[in-house]
């Protein structure tokens, strides 16, 4: 994510995809899965790629890859995926990290141990893929914590420390922030100017640091008038991609934010972006630091790998977003500003061909491999339906 005019990172940056919450209809949400131990302290392997945690889950019968995703609710198995469920349990409905709501089923997922832990009867979302989930098999959500574990993320040593006694991780240190559950998920206040209050979801299922909602950002800019010195650029299009789809089409702002603070502690100049979801923190925060979850006092506290009260983040501004339309790649957002632009890119253009090879769908696009330093040919139509060559370094 630290290189401009990036085409598959950025797509897959793009995949902030998990964020699934429940609300109770003909089936109610529930933390009533069982496990097989009281009183433990386990020390679970975890992998952090991508911007993204993984805990391998070994089945009677299999081993499969689990994605950690705090910004869902409960668990999330696809239809097309590996993981098989035991049964339905009825329906609910859901909301993505856009606020898209549908109905769909949830389900019974069979026995699974994590480290030394089995857990039985624990329910997820049954979901339609309609995009690449190939480094992961199902879901983890906020619910793990819900059931009132809690744990300590650490990773750069690639471990999660998973506990069920109260108060075990007290006489650590770090910058705490409260927070609260909306939609049976964590959200947090934090500050990405001066004075300025955002509520965000913490959802490790979003890889960006940190991603602003429009909503706040035309409050801000009502409120503080100096809030404009934050804003670098503005385009038109869509960037975020839910569980049913991608956002639709508005205004995306463009922000180079001299300081973001969780609970005391500053990122400093970040770039990021504006979304019509929720405002959220996300797995790219583990980059700078541990997270313990402690859900008795509903805080999350962060302890920076570094002893001072603050950190360079300095990273390069996305500029340019591939999402899926009509089953399609396309351009779903684009700064005038970028390279991509002047390369001949623009908004709404349709992926036909990469280097003479045809490309029927986003999934296709997300699985192409492009070749660091090496010059792609795309094959596009524009919204006036015409068809013309871009050439775009990866």
């Amino acid at each position: 994510m630290r290189c401009q005019g990036t085409i598959t990172l950025l797509a897959c940056c793009l995949l902030q995809v998990l964020g699934l919450t429940c609300q109770a209809q003909s089936y109610s949400y529930s933390v009533k899965f069982t496990l097989s131990a009281r009183n433990f302290v386990d020390t679970i392997p975890i992998t952090f790629e991508d911007d993204q945690i993984y805990i391998t889950a070994h089945t009677q019968d299999a081993t499969y890859r689990f994605c950690l995703d705090t910004g869902s609710s409960q668990g999330i198995i696809y239809t097309d995926g590996k993981v098989p469920y035991l049964r339905k349990l009825g329906k609910i409905t859901s909301h993505d990290a856009n606020g898209t709501a549908t109905r769909i089923d949830a389900v019974e997922y069979p026995d699974f141990r994590i480290g030394h832990l089995t857990i039985h009867g624990y329910t997820g979302s049954l979901l339609d893929s309609h995009i690449d989930h190939s480094d992961y098999d199902a879901v983890i959500g906020f619910d793990l914590f819900n059931k009132g574990l809690s744990a300590k993320i650490d990773a750069r040593q690639g471990i999660m420390i998973l506990t069920d006694i109260p108060r075990y991780f007290d006489q650590e240190e770090g910058y705490a922030v409260r927070y609260r559950l909306l939609r049976w998920v964590p959200n947090i206040k934090v500050s990405p100017y001066h004075d300025c209050v955002d509520e965000a979801r913490f959802d490790t299922g979003s890889r960006r640091l940190y991603v602003m909602s429009d909503r706040s950002r035309q409050t801000f800019s009502t409120q503080f008038p100096d809030f404009a010195t934050q804003i670098e650029g503005m385009s038109y299009g869509s960037r975020a991609i839910g569980s049913f789809g991608a956002e639709r089409n508005q205004e995306v702002a463009f922000l180079w934010l001299d300081q973001l603070q969780w609970g005391g502690f500053s990122f400093y100049d970040y770039h990021t972006m504006t979304t019509q979801g929720n405002s959220r923190i996300g797995a790219e925060l583990f980059h700078y630091g541990s997270i313990i979850i402690d859900p008795k006092r509903r805080r999350l506290v962060f302890q920076p790998f570094e002893s001072e009260q603050g950190c360079m983040v300095s990273n390069e501004q996305m500029d340019i977003a591939f999402v899926p339309r009509n089953g399609r790649a396309s351009v779903g957002l684009i700064w005038e500003g970028s390279q991509q632009y002047k390369n001949g890119f623009r908004q709404g253009d349709v992926i036909l061909s990469i280097d003479g090879r045809p490309i029927h769908s986003f999934l296709q696009f997300l699985s192409y491999p492009f070749i660091n330093g090496k010059k792609h040919r795309f094959s596009v139509m524009g919204t006036d339906r015409q068809v013309r060559t871009v050439e775009s370094e990866r």
